[in-house]
C-alpha cells in the first residue's frame, strides 16, 4: 500500500549469534570500582548482626553502577575519547546492561575506539535485543524485515518491532504500521496501522507523517479527513519528505478553502512530542473509528476522549461482560484488535 522505507545498515548477519570471545582487556579502573562495589554489596553481617543487604537491594546497586558505567561512556564518547567509551561500554554490557551492549555493537560495527568486527556487532546487537533495547529490537526487526543478511521473515520482525514499538520508539512504530497496512507477518489491519503510523509522526518521523496524511486523507483505516490528511502532509513536508508535497497538492484540489485554513492551521500547530502517553490520540481515534464501527456511538473520530467517547467505551464493555471502569487501557485496545482480527 504505501512504501517501505528501512535502514540497511549492512551487519552481517545480525540475527544470527557468532560464538566469539572478546579480546579487549577491561579498563582496570572501572573494574576495581565494579569489585568494590560488589564486596561491599556481598557482606556477611554488620556490626550490629542485622543481615547484608538482600539481593533485590544488591540488583538495585549494581543496576546504578551500571547506568553510571554507561552515562560515562556516552560523555566520553562526546569528548572524542572513543576508546574509553568502548571500554566503559563493554564493562557495563558484559554484566547485562542492554543499552550498554547495543552500544557495543554499534561500536563494533562502526569501528569507533575498537576495530570493526561486523560479527561481534551482530552479536551484541542481538544482545541488547534480548535485553528489551528497542534500539537493537528495530535494528533486528528491520533486517528481517527487509532480508537485510538474513532470511526475510515478517513473523520475526514483527515480533522485534511489536516490543520496540511498544516503548515509543518511533522508526519501530512507522516498520510495525507498514506490516499491519501490508499483512506482512500480521493479519492485515488497516485501523491499527493507522495508529501505529500516528504515533511515529506525533514523535515527528517523516514518513510517519506522510502515511498517516495518506491513510486520512483517503479514508484508510480511519474516516476520510482531508484537512487532517493535508496537515499531516504538511508536517512531512517540513520534515524532508520527498514526496508529501506532491500528494499534498493533489488533495488540495479537492478541498473547499474553509477546509484548507482548517489544514494549514493544524499543520502549524503541529510539535513533536518528545515523550508519549499511551493514550494518545492515535490510539483514541482508533477506539472512536472501532467503537463506532460497532455500533457504539463515540462520536467524531477527533482523538479526545469526551463523555460521548466514555460512555462508549462504557456501553461495549457491559456488553461482552467487562465491569471494567470505561477507560483506554491496553486490555481494551487488546480486546478492540482481537475483535477485528477475528473478523477480517
Amino acid at each position: 500500500m504505501i512504501s517501505s522505507h528501512y535502514p540497511r545498515r549492512g551487519l552481517k548477519s545480525i540475527a544470527v549469534l557468532a560464538s566469539l570471545s572478546l579480546t579487549i582487556a577491561a579498563c582496570t579502573e572501572v573494574k576495581d570500582t565494579l569489585d568494590g562495589a560488589n564486596e561491599g554489596m556481598s557482606g556477611a553481617l554488620g556490626d550490629d548482626g542485622t543481615p547484608a543487604a538482600s539481593g533485590e537491594q544488591n540488583a538495585l546497586v549494581d543496576s546504578a553502577v551500571l547506568d553510571a558505567l554507561y552515562d560515562e561512556g556516552l560523555n566520553l564518547r562526546q569528548t572524542g575519547s572513543e576508546e574509553e567509551a568502548f571500554l566503559r561500554f563493554q564493562e557495563a554490557a558484559e554484566r547485562g546492561h542492554g543499552p550498554a551492549a547495543f552500544e557495543l555493537g554499534e561500536a563494533y560495527n562502526e569501528g569507533r575506539g575498537v576495530e570493526q568486527d561486523l560479527n561481534a556487532g551482530a552479536k551484541w546487537i542481538n544482545a541488547a535485543a534480548g535485553r528489551g533495547e528497542p534500539r537493537a529490537q528495530y535494528l533486528v526487526g528491520a533486517a528481517y524485515y527487509a532480508g537485510d543478511d538474513v532470511e526475510q521473515d515478517f513473523v520475526r520482525a514483527v515480533s522485534y518491532l511489536d516490543d520496540a514499538a511498544g516503548q515509543g520508539h518511533a522508526p519501530a512504530q512507522f516498520l510495525l504500521a507498514e506490516c499491519y497496512a501490508n499483512g506482512r507477518g500480521v493479519t492485515k489491519n488497516l485501523s491499527w496501522a493507522a495508529r501505529w503510523y500516528g504515533k511515529a509522526a506525533e514523535q515527528g518521523h517523516a514518513d510517519g507523517a506522510f502515511s498517516y496524511g495518506v491513510v486520512q486523507a483517503a479514508g484508510l483505516g480511519l474516516p476520510t479527513n482531508l484537512p487532517r490528511g493535508y496537515a499531516w502532509l504538511s508536517v512531512a513536508d517540513g520534515l524532508g519528505h520527498a514526496t508529501a508535497k506532491d500528494i499534498r497538492a493533489a488533495i488540495a484540489n479537492n478541498m473547499s478553502p474553509a477546509e484548507l485554513e482548517r489544514g494549514k492551521a493544524r499543520a502549524a500547530a503541529f510539535k513533536p512530542q518528545s515523550e508519549t502517553t499511551f493514550a494518545d490520540k492515535p490510539t483514541i481515534m482508533f477506539v472512536q473509528h472501532s467503537l463506532n464501527q460497532l455500533g457504539f456511538n463515540a462520536g467524531t473520530v477527533d482523538g479526545l476522549s469526551g463523555p460521548r467517547t466514555r460512555g462508549a467505551i462504557g456501553a461495549y464493555l457491559k456488553s461482552v461482560g467487562d465491569e471494567s471502569e470505561a477507560a483506554i487501557t491496553p486490555e481494551l485496545l487488546q480486546r478492540l484488535l482481537e475483535g477485528q482480527q477475528n473478523t477480517a
